[in-house]
């Protein structure tokens, strides 16, 4: 159940696309514990979409590892998609889960007043996604005040007019964008994570070659 109100740490209320039209708001739940492990943290992921959120986990590694300065190899993380439906196409969670594993490690809270959709690359850019209109009209149903979107797909953009004081769009370029958007500030702890994300940034895109960045789906 979705009760978009307050702040949750390691709860995010991603968004999907049922079939060809039908958005929906999916949240997303992350615990991190340090491992007891000799052989290390593991990533634990349950749900339909369990391979989707190991594979995310794993891929934005380095870039959680950059923000927090925590190497998500010393943690078990558990990452669990809380509703999930036959037809969800998963790409477009891996801003999701990248957020709530953030929020779970630096114990951070999550505005629940906001949804977000956006699949992400190794260099920390919010890539676009697919059903862009379907997710927004899902998130502003679900009594969202928010939203976050990639901002490549704000062409894309076409909600119905009731929805247009029901929501406010937030276009996205990178991953920092998105935790400033929608971590709960406030705290110390909130105020160095993003200002070390504005500082680093560039520093992690200019690391990575572009040629080793695939072409992510767009579902």
């Amino acid at each position: 159940m979705v009760n978009p109100e307050g702040g949750r740490v390691g709860l995010v209320n991603g968004l999907a696309v049922i079939g060809d039209r039908s958005g929906i708001v999916s949240p997303i739940a992350a615990e991190a514990a340090p491992s007891q492990s000799k052989n290390g943290g593991q990533i634990i992921a349950t749900g339909k979409l369990g391979e989707i959120a190991s594979e995310s986990v794993q891929n934005v590694s380095a870039l959680i590892k950059k923000y927090t300065n925590k190497n998500l190899a010393d943690y078990d993380i558990h990452v669990q998609f809380i509703q999930t439906y036959d037809g969800v196409e998963g790409d477009s969670a891996s801003v999701s889960i990248a957020t709530a594993v953030i929020s779970a490690v630096e114990d951070i809270p999550i505005d629940q007043t906001v949804a977000l959709t956006g699949s992400l690359n190794v260099r920390g850019d919010v890539m676009p996604i697919g059903g862009a209109t379907a997710k927004i009209e899902a998130a502003a149903e679900s009594g969202m005040k928010k939203v976050i979107i990639p901002k490549s797909n704000l062409k894309d953009v076409m909600i119905e007019k009731k929805y247009e004081d029901m929501i406010e769009i937030i276009p996205t370029e990178t991953l920092s964008d998105v935790l400033e958007n929608i971590l709960i500030s406030g705290s110390k702890k909130d105020d160095q994570l993003i200002e070390k994300m504005k500082t680093i940034g560039s520093k992690v895109a200019d690391k990575v070659p572009q040629s080793t960045i695939n072409n992510p789906a767009t579902h």
